[in-house]
């Protein structure tokens, strides 16, 4: 890579068309996914099976509707220990009619929706190009633009269609900041009412919108030119519709409450200060270092994702220093809001748990500070590559977001594609005929006993319902959490529930249905319509040992029990009186 040839394609406009068939290959194999899990749940409320979203509103979960919440847990999928007062209601109605939209067009065929979603993509990538080209048309702006399009981070972004609300707010929301700086940079007026729409509609995408925003004022704080009233009279447009935003957000009852997957910065600025001192950090081990933030769903691997991401900040924030004055004022002038705006941007996305998929706004200042220092380790081969440190550090950045940021992609389309495949030999056994009579099942209890992957108990019932399975009576799943479990069968209707290690209500999917500010302490109760679960033993980590009393004997017709047998979801006959079962 010559940086210094106009010849060169790492230069612009050619750039941009590299950078755009990159994402395409790259994204191209994701229509192989087909759904993954939050994908059945809108499948199913867009063919009106009962939930707590609807077709106009896809991403409501809990809250509003207490009652309804109430079936959800009595009747299933929701868990017990689901808060009565939780609260996850996120507005996106622009995502959603977009994927009401894909539903009247492909039904539930899932290429039309990933070659939706790898539009967005690709507009996303070109978006930002041309942003790129007219502030930044350097080299410097050119690599920054080729590793945005390769960042293995954005998979879930692009190959996930539930999430493809990120990119149908973060789109429109870039050109909203693309007309900011035109307004600024070149003084033309036609270009604010342009901003704002932008940003206004990027806001009917999703929450990711606001990561923009956070783009606007670090470029006013640290990018524009002029004086301090200048600076605050043109960063009043666009704070006034985010204000105006998030009192809309507040006053028609939109967020999160009473989860710990879910925190909302604004009724609980504490508990999301205390998050984002540990989210934060691991977000960077992905958006610096390519690790995946996803892993934090792995609780023995968070302090190691803490360390990674920290070390990773450090070793950057030295090779940006070291690399800083070989680049001319304007092209620093640029990076110093564009570095800004990275880090402010993270701040909205720490409200849920870490992941990849948070990291698409993050990532276009990421991506501009690890090509500053790439750009000027390439220039330093003339000097014999001095300072070594220099290069050495940008060998390391080089071997993350040039070779394994790339590679990302397919290996996580294959791991996804495998899990897929799997699905069926695991769901074979609960088809009718088979271990199931689907014309009972309507007037069935189904108690699902602790499963290795705790998230096969959350989504089989969509899966079913999806392949035709009539809703049972109610859906009962003892526990999701991922410890060694032992059953006891106490009495003829009564079973006890302990961990050998660990702590129930204490993992991730366990946390998203009731948060540690609101926890079930020794003696606590709780009444569905035919049973009854009791905190047996907890200490201040949580429960330890639960009591489930049902309101007739195990053996009776009405109770199916499903538990992991043989690599699939099986009946199995509860044990007898004083029987135990591990898992």
């Amino acid at each position: 890579m010559d940086t210094s040839s106009r010849g060169r394609w790492f230069t612009f406009p050619r750039v941009i068309w590299l950078s755009l068939l990159a994402a395409l290959v790259l994204t191209l194999p994701t229509i192989t996914v087909g759904h993954i899990s939050d994908d059945y749940i809108h499948l199913l409320i867009l063919e009106g099976w009962p939930a707590m979203g609807t077709p106009s509103n896809l991403f409501h979960f809990a809250g509003g509707d207490v009652e309804k919440l109430r079936r959800m847990v009595d009747e299933g999928p929701y868990p017990w220990w689901t808060l009565p007062e939780l609260e996850l209601t996120f507005w996106r109605p622009l995502s959603s009619a977009l994927a009401r939209g894909d539903y009247q067009l492909f039904g539930r065929n899932p290429v039309g929706g990933h070659l939706h979603s790898l539009a967005w993509y690709l507009g996303m990538v070109a978006l930002f190009g041309v942003l790129l080209r007219r502030f930044l048309p350097t080299a410097l702006g050119a690599l920054a633009l080729f590793l945005f399009a390769i960042d293995g981070a954005h998979f879930l972004v692009a190959g996930w269609i539930a999430n493809r609300n990120a990119l149908v707010a973060a789109v429109p929301a870039l050109f909203g900041l693309w007309m900011h700086l035109e307004w600024r940079e070149t003084r033309r007026p036609w270009a604010l009412p342009l901003s704002l729409a932008g940003l206004a509609v990027g806001l009917t995408g999703g929450e990711t919108a606001l990561g923009l925003f956070a783009y606007v004022l670090a470029y006013e704080l640290l990018g524009a030119r002029g004086g301090v009233k200048e600076r605050v009279r043109a960063i009043a447009p666009a704070a006034l519709l985010g204000l105006a935003y998030l009192v809309m957000y507040k006053l028609r009852g939109f967020g999160a409450y009473g989860s710990g997957s879910y925190v909302d910065p604004v009724s609980e600025p504490g508990r999301f200060l205390l998050a984002a001192l540990v989210r934060v950090p691991v977000l960077l081990s992905g958006l610096v270092m390519e690790v995946p933030a996803d892993l934090w769903l792995a609780a023995g691997l968070r302090p190691v994702l803490v360390g990674v991401g920290l070390l990773g900040l450090g070793l950057l924030a030295l090779l940006v220093r070291a690399a800083w004055p070989s680049f001319s004022e304007d092209e620093r002038r640029h990076c110093r809001w564009l570095f800004l705006g990275a880090a402010l941007s993270l701040l909205p996305v720490v409200a849920t748990f870490p992941s990849n998929r948070l990291l698409l706004v993050p990532s276009l200042g990421g991506s501009v500070a690890v090509a500053l220092v790439l750009v000027s380790a390439w220039r330093s081969r003339a000097r014999g590559w001095r300072p070594r440190g220099l290069a050495a550090g940008a060998g390391v950045l080089a071997l993350m977001h040039l070779v394994v940021a790339p590679l990302l992609w397919p290996a996580m389309t294959l791991v996804i594609r495998q899990l897929g495949a799997q699905v069926e030999p695991m769901l074979q056994p609960l088809h009718h005929g088979h271990g199931l009579d689907w014309k009972r099942l309507p007037q069935q209890r189904v108690v699902v006993l602790p499963m290795p992957n705790p998230t096969v108990g959350l989504y089989v019932p969509m899966l079913m319902a999806l392949r035709g399975m009539p809703k049972p009576l109610s859906w009962w799943q003892l526990s999701l959490s991922p410890e060694p479990h032992v059953l006891t069968r106490t009495g003829p209707a009564s079973l006890e529930l302990s961990l050998t290690q660990g702590h129930f209500l204490t993992s991730e999917f366990e946390v998203v249905f009731r948060g540690p500010s609101h926890p079930l302490p020794q003696g606590a109760r709780v009444e569905l319509k035919g049973m009854t679960v009791t905190v047996l033993d907890a200490d201040a980590e949580g429960p330890t040992r639960i009591g489930f009393e049902f309101d007739t004997p195990l053996e009776d017709p009405s109770f199916v029990f499903l538990g992991w047998k043989d690599g699939a979801l099986q009946p199995v006959p509860p044990p007898p009186v004083g029987g135990r079962l591990t898992f």
